[in-house]
């Protein structure tokens, strides 16, 4: 079998350097590591189906074709793993946005250095009573304790890979002479909406996110959730 002859380095190596470049302006190369990601996994394709015609003809792939194959297959996996090393440092510098509601006698702070939520764990009734958040940090898994009481439904959600949350809406009201969080709505870039979890309240609050993520949140507590803010990052 004949194959063509492949430069497994030129297309990814101009990509690097400009990443390494342009730390502040990650964004757009990125997007080119993006690309040159599936131009790999095309030309693999293309490999691995050349190789899988010759074996239905009886024609055993060379040597060199296999080879071909464990090249572009390390490469690829190379380049993955530069770019979710890439996209974490990004994610350092998380911005605080809010916080709505009342003061409550604890303080909770979720995702300042996160840049993925993979699960939301919540107690809500009448009011949000608790809430528990799962995200990965700097290589790490991370499970919070809950921050809130031990009241109301349980409700969970979990944010599959590349699915993240990108609004959030809620309200807030007085409730057994406290200011809570009676209510929060989630949705994520897949278009799926988790909630509204809670009562609606007199007083609504919405976080739209365009050009980023909700990658954590920040409060206070007591018996219920009663003041809520976000942590965003950029995509």
């Amino acid at each position: 079998m004949v194959g063509p002859s492949l430069n497994l380095n030129v297309d990814v190596n101009k990509c690097f350097s400009g990443l390494w470049k342009s730390w502040r302006r990650p964004n757009t190369d990125v997007e080119r590591l993006k690309k040159e990601m599936e131009k790999l996994k095309a030309k693999r394709n293309d490999i691995k189906s050349k190789i899988e015609e010759a074996k239905r003809g009886s024609n055993l792939a060379t040597a060199e074709a296999k080879q071909w194959q464990r090249d572009l297959e390390s490469l690829e996996d190379q380049v993955a793993a530069i770019f979710e090393d890439f996209t974490r440092i990004t994610f350092h510098d998380n911005i605080k946005i809010g916080a709505w509601g009342g003061s409550g006698e604890q303080r909770f702070d979720i995702g300042g250095s996160a840049f993925q939520i993979t699960r939301v764990r919540l107690h809500a009734g009448i009011v949000v009573d608790s809430l528990e958040v799962s995200y990965v940090d700097d290589r790490n898994k991370v499970a919070t304790s809950r921050a809130g009481g031990s009241g109301g439904k349980f409700h969970e959600f979990e944010l599959r890979a590349g699915e993240y949350i990108n609004s959030m809406v809620g309200s807030v009201r007085e409730y057994n002479g406290e200011t809570c969080i009676t209510q929060l709505e989630f949705r994520t870039n897949l278009g799926k909406q988790h909630g509204p979890f809670g009562a609606a309240g007199s007083n609504r609050f919405t976080v739209p996110v365009k050009d980023g993520r909700i990658v954590g949140f920040f409060g206070r507590y007591t018996k219920y959730v009663n003041k809520i803010g976000v942590y965003l990052a950029p995509n």
